[in-house]
C-alpha cells in the first residue's frame, strides 16, 4: 500500500484546429518533449503512456509531491510545446484500480481547463490536496485557486489565466474566529472546512484532516472526502478512525486493501482504539459485505462468523446477512434476520 504513482497529463494545445497528420505529429512531438524534460520524475521511468484524442497521460512510479515540484520547474524553464497546452498532475497508490482512478482524475482535471484564455503558452493544474502538499516548496511559483461552476472550488492553476474567476488569497482566520468544531455543530460545514484548511496550513495533523474529510462528505463532495482520508493515511497510517471510512472507496480492491490494513493495525496495536474489539468487528463486517457483493459466499460467511466471535451479542452480523439474503432474492429470510437483529440490539437497527 506504500508505493505511489504520479499521473502527468497533457492536453494538446490547438487540437481542434489540427488535421489528422498534424495531430499525430503533435502527439509525437509532445512525447519527445517530455522525454527531454530530464530530472522532472526524479529518475523514475514512465510505467505507461495512455493516449485518447487530445489527451496524453504519463504514469510514473514516483512520489506525487516531489514529481510535481520538479515538473513545474522543468516546464518553467523549457515550456510545454504547443501553445495552449494544459498540464494536469495527480497521484495515488500504485495498483490497478487506484492507478486507473488517478488517470481518470487527471483527464477530468485537464477538462477543467477548457475555458482558459490569456497570454500564457500553457497552464498547469493541480488538485487541492496535491497543491496543499507542495505549496511551500521554494522553487514552486504561486498558484491561484480557481472558483466558479465551470471549474469547481478545489483546483489550482499557474500562471493565472485571463478571464477566469480566481479567489483572493486565503487569509489565516483571526484568533477570535470560531473553532471548526463549533461550526460543525451549527451545521456550517463549508465554513468549518475553510477553517480546517487554515489550521492545516500552520499545524498539519491527523485530526484536522479527518474532520476536513467529514465536512467534504456532508457537503456532498464524496471524492474530496475519500482523497482527504487517503492522504491522511499515507501521512498518518496509525489513525485508526480513518480506515473504516475507506469503505466509501468504489474500486473494490482499493477499499479491501485499506480495510485489511486497518485490521492488521488494530490487531498489532489494540491500544490505539478505545474499543479494539468493536473496531475489529466493524472492519470484519465491512470486508464480509464486500465479499458477498463479489459473490464469495464462503469468504463472507467466514468473516461474519469471525466478527461475531470478536464481539458477540450485537445485531450487526445479522444485518449484513440480511442484506446478503435480499441480494439473493430471499425476502422472507431477510425479514427474519432483520427481526432477529432488532431483538438483539434495537438501538443499532
Amino acid at each position: 500500500m506504500g508505493a505511489q504513482i504520479t499521473c502527468v497529463g497533457f492536453r494538446v494545445g490547438g487540437w481542434e484546429r489540427l488535421g489528422t497528420p498534424d495531430r499525430i505529429r503533435a502527439r509525437v512531438d509532445l512525447v519527445e518533449r517530455v522525454r527531454r524534460l530530464r530530472g522532472f520524475a526524479g529518475g523514475a521511468k514512465v510505467d505507461a503512456l495512455l493516449a485518447a484524442g487530445e489527451f496524453l497521460v504519463f504514469v510514473l512510479r514516483a512520489e506525487p509531491a516531489d514529481t510535481t515540484v520538479a515538473l513545474v520547474d522543468a516546464l518553467r524553464r523549457h515550456g510545454a510545446g504547443r501553445e495552449g497546452t494544459r498540464v494536469g498532475v495527480t497521484g495515488g497508490s500504485a495498483g490497478p484500480a487506484s492507478g486507473a482512478e488517478a488517470v481518470a482524475e487527471t483527464v477530468r482535471l485537464l477538462g477543467r481547463g477548457r475555458g482558459f484564455g490569456g497570454e500564457a503558452p500553457f497552464y498547469v493544474l493541480l488538485g487541492d490536496l496535491l497543491h496543499w502538499h507542495v505549496r511551500s516548496a521554494s522553487s514552486l511559483p504561486r498558484f491561484q485557486r480557481v472558483r466558479g461552476e465551470a471549474f469547481g472550488p478545489d483546483w489550482w492553476v499557474w500562471p493565472r489565466p485571463g478571464g477566469v474567476p480566481v479567489s483572493p488569497a486565503r487569509r489565516e482566520p483571526p484568533a477570535a474566529a470560531r473553532p471548526a468544531r463549533a461550526l460543525v455543530r451549527d451545521g456550517d460545514h463549508a465554513a468549518a472546512a475553510e477553517r480546517l484548511r487554515g489550521v492545516l496550513r500552520v499545524r498539519p495533523g491527523a485530526e484536522p484532516l479527518l474532520a476536513l474529510g467529514e465536512c467534504h462528505l456532508v457537503l456532498g463532495e464524496r471524492r474530496a472526502a475519500v482523497e482527504t482520508w487517503r492522504y491522511l493515511l499515507r501521512r498518518y497510517p496509525l489513525t485508526l478512525a480513518a480506515y473504516p471510512l475507506m469503505d466509501l472507496v468504489e474500486p473494490d480492491d482499493v477499499a479491501r486493501g485499506y480495510l485489511a490494513e486497518g485490521l492488521r493495525v488494530v490487531r498489532a496495536s489494540p491500544g490505539l482504539a478505545a474499543e479494539p474489539d468493536r473496531f475489529e468487528h466493524g472492519l470484519l463486517l465491512a470486508l464480509a459485505a464486500r465479499a458477498y457483493r463479489r459473490g464469495e459466499q464462503r469468504a463472507g460467511d467466514r468473516l461474519v462468523n469471525e466478527a461475531a466471535d470478536v464481539h458477540p451479542g450485537g445485531g450487526a452480523p445479522l444485518r449484513v446477512l440480511a442484506v446478503e439474503a435480499l441480494r439473493r432474492g430471499d425476502r422472507a429470510g431477510a425479514r427474519r434476520l432483520l427481526a432477529a437483529a432488532l431483538a438483539r440490539q434495537p438501538e443499532e437497527t
